[in-house]
């Protein structure tokens, strides 16, 4: 007997509307899922090693000028002039001083003469005691005066203190110079410090002689080896880091002082067993610094404690294990409890 064709049709609405609902079912929890990518945390197998910012800084800066006031006449370098210990840096006019010296020490060889002849007569007991005392007095002060008059002479020229080169040229020729206003600096690079700002928990990892590397741009990207030298004791009230400076050789002066440097400084002992890669770290509207863990496929918020700045990235010192996976890409979506399918 055949069936009634309504029957027929029932069924076939009847397979459509239970695969239609299963076909949705599966689409929606394939849109409850986000794709993201994943890195699993290992053990930190290279050196521990922290890395800077630096200043380069000469080893020694002085500033040279006149004692006494006068016309300079004429500086002898430019700067960056390389110069040796005992050069002739510049000199003021000494016409006044020249003749103020001639004429003191013509006083001088009068007195002189004049006790020479007194001293016989002293002696021969044909003089008053009073005028040979009185002779010894104006020969002392005719020397006392030419002392000074040479003095002042010898003080109208500058002369390098070191050898070195010259930094700054804060004079020309022509000027009325003041005692004690600075004409020049002179640098010694033979040796420069590297001053980096080391933050305040990380200032005990560092210790005076550790060996660093120093990798300057503008210097071709060369590399340069240095040790520790100072620590500062007083911390930057706003930034909370201490003052550290490296001392290297620079025996060929590529290093100038004001260039900017990385140094990477390798301590004697890592307290990080992990580094997680700069770009998994994030931070919370409370300051907290979190990664996004995947666990049993669910995406939570897992806050940690991060270390210094590495080559390979942050090193952790509390929040996670070898062998977590975190999420490395993608995370810009995930809410804690997020499904997740990695790719």
């Amino acid at each position: 007997m055949k069936k009634p064709l309504w029957i027929h049709f029932l069924g076939f609405a009847m397979f459509f509307s239970a695969y239609s609902c299963k076909e949705n079912s599966d689409h929606t929890d394939q849109e409850n899922y986000i794709s993201v990518e994943t890195y699993t945390v290992v053990k930190d197998e290279t050196p521990s090693r922290s890395e800077y910012i630096g200043i380069i800084e000469e080893d020694l800066s002085v500033s040279v000028s006149f004692p006494v006031t006068g016309n300079i006449e004429k500086i002898y370098v430019n700067e960056g002039q390389p110069v040796k210990k005992g050069d002739l840096l510049a000199e003021l006019n000494s016409y006044s001083l020249t003749n103020l010296h001639a004429a003191a020490l013509s006083s001088l060889r009068q007195a002189e003469d004049a006790m020479r002849r007194l001293q016989s007569l002293y002696d021969k007991n044909s003089l008053p005691e009073i005028q040979y005392i009185e002779m010894q007095t104006k020969l002392e002060q005719a020397r006392s005066a030419e002392a000074i008059a040479r003095k002042k002479l010898e003080d109208s020229r500058i002369y390098a203190p070191f050898s070195g080169i010259i930094g700054r040229k804060m004079a020309d020729a022509g000027e009325n110079i003041l005692p004690n206003q600075a004409v020049l600096t002179v640098l010694q690079i033979e040796k420069v410090n590297i001053k980096i700002a080391v933050p305040e928990k990380e200032i005990n990892t560092i210790n005076i002689g550790q060996p660093a590397t120093i990798r300057v741009s503008a210097a071709g990207d060369d590399h340069f080896e240095g040790t520790v030298s100072r620590k500062g004791v007083s911390a930057n009230s706003v930034s909370h880091t201490y003052n550290t400076w490296i001392l290297v050789d620079n025996h060929d002066n590529k290093l100038l002082p004001g260039m900017v440097c990385n140094v990477s400084i390798r301590n004697n002992m890592s307290e990080y067993t992990i580094v997680v890669p700069n770009h998994c770290i994030l931070q919370d509207g409370n300051g907290n610094t979190f990664v996004w863990k995947v666990v049993n496929g669910q995406a939570k918020k897992q806050i940690i404690e991060t270390g210094h700045q590495k080559s390979e990235g942050v090193g952790i010192i509390s929040g996670l294990s070898i062998g977590d996976e975190i999420i490395s890409k993608g995370y810009q979506k995930v809410s804690d409890g997020q499904k997740l399918r990695t790719l």
